[in-house]
């Protein structure tokens, strides 16, 4: 039975938690409820898995929540290389694995997941991201624009940077990964020396309680010629304007303006 937390969320054990998700599974595979109300449990694992050879991304979702509340590794990693086989990579990382670290985010947030459980997690991502990144076959062309990639200081959140890099990589994109805890004087030499068309910076958690617009006021100031786009939920409450600067209030809205500005 499910306990309450003081905040009244319910919290419950794995073996809940892994019920409700072959639940959610079966309803979003087409089941009724009335229909998944009279299985068994040995019934639902059994339709869980007959449902994987569907297209559904809610499926695989799921699945990977299963393995990452059991910290299976190995399942973990064969489903990965599966999807990796049967949908493009981009859209494996946009519709099942961003989607997964968000749920698993929420249910650590409410208590319903360990933080051992979301950092198996992430870390097997990002090992997936970098092994993605060193295996695109690029070609730089001459008239490609040059990119900084960086989160600034005391920020380590990186899967949503590197896949931007994955990304920028894709398409012949020059790019220049300084990753996680960059401070500003390291960017500023930096973009004195790679002369980017474009910095992005991408900021989730706002630790060091910066003041985000005296923030984004230094960027503009090192980042020389360059355009400035700033993305994550740290930069959304900036309000500084200007045409060289660019504030996403969303990935998919990052993302979209990289592929379609960027030759």
């Amino acid at each position: 039975m499910p306990l309450n937390t003081p905040g009244k969320h319910r919290m419950y054990d794995n073996n809940d938690l892994k019920q409700i998700l072959r639940i959610s599974t079966l309803y979003h595979g087409g089941y009724k409820i009335s229909k998944i109300a009279g299985m068994s449990l040995d019934e639902m694992s059994i339709n869980t898995l007959q449902l994987e050879t569907k297209t559904n991304f809610e499926v695989f979702i799921n699945r990977f929540i299963e393995f990452t509340v059991d910290l299976n590794e190995t399942e973990f990693k064969k489903l990965f290389s599966e999807l990796r086989e049967s949908i493009d990579e981009k859209d494996l990382y946009i519709h099942i694995i961003f989607p997964v670290l968000h749920r698993i985010g929420n249910l650590w947030m409410i208590g319903n997941m360990m933080p051992v459980q979301e950092h198996f997690a992430s870390n097997l991502i990002r090992s997936s991201l970098i092994n993605s990144i060193d295996h695109v076959n690029q070609v730089v062309k001459k008239s490609s624009s040059r990119v900084i990639l960086f989160c600034p200081e005391n920020e380590y959140h990186e899967l949503p940077l590197l896949f931007l890099h994955f990304i920028l990589k894709q398409q012949g994109v020059k790019v220049m990964y300084m990753g996680t805890n960059t401070k500003i004087e390291t960017l500023e030499y930096s973009i004195q020396k790679f002369e980017p068309s474009i910095v992005i910076a991408y900021l989730i958690t706002n630790f060091a309680e910066m003041d985000i617009d005296q923030y984004v006021r230094k960027l503009k100031q090192v980042s020389n010629k360059a355009s400035l786009y700033c993305g994550g939920p740290g930069f959304r409450v900036a309000t500084q304007t200007d045409k060289k600067i660019t504030i996403f209030n969303s990935f998919k809205q990052l993302i979209k303006a990289i592929e379609s500005n960027l030759p």
